[in-house]
């Protein structure tokens, strides 16, 4: 796939003429209005991780692609964790239903205010080993 424009918009829009779609194609597959993609192509509006991951299925590209998460910081832990739930194209309210615990102890983690302890820490591994194939 080429991409000339390296942005979530420009990868959106490369995947989506490399499957050969339309606009209104890509819009009737996802349930996503043309307006809102067209609007994400162009940059104006980011793609909240539900879209992303109906984006990334039609289009048969990570969702990791689609934000170009692989830019995202990951010097501590909290980073970690966002750019993990993100690669996965969860909200913080999924992520944290899926491992259990309130969304206000996610942001916690998630700036590196408090720390995971053990158990919760144990469950985040293996969302955070898909950091180690980068």
């Amino acid at each position: 796939m080429d991409i000339e424009d390296d942005s979530p918009g420009g990868r959106l829009r490369a995947a989506r003429t490399a499957k050969q779609m339309y606009l209104v194609d890509l819009a009737a597959a996802t349930g996503l209005c043309t307006r809102t993609i067209g609007l994400a192509e162009a940059n104006k509006l980011k793609v909240s991780p539900p879209s992303l991951r109906r984006l990334s299925k039609v289009l048969g590209v990570s969702v990791a692609f689609l934000g170009c998460f692989e830019k995202l910081p990951k010097s501590t832990l909290g980073q970690r964790i966002i750019k993990a739930r993100l690669y996965y194209g969860y909200t913080k309210k999924e992520f944290a239903a899926l491992l259990g615990i309130s969304e206000r102890t996610l942001y916690e983690w998630e700036h590196d205010r408090k720390i995971p302890p053990p158990t919760p820490l144990n469950d985040l591994s293996k969302y955070l080993a898909i950091l180690m194939k980068e």
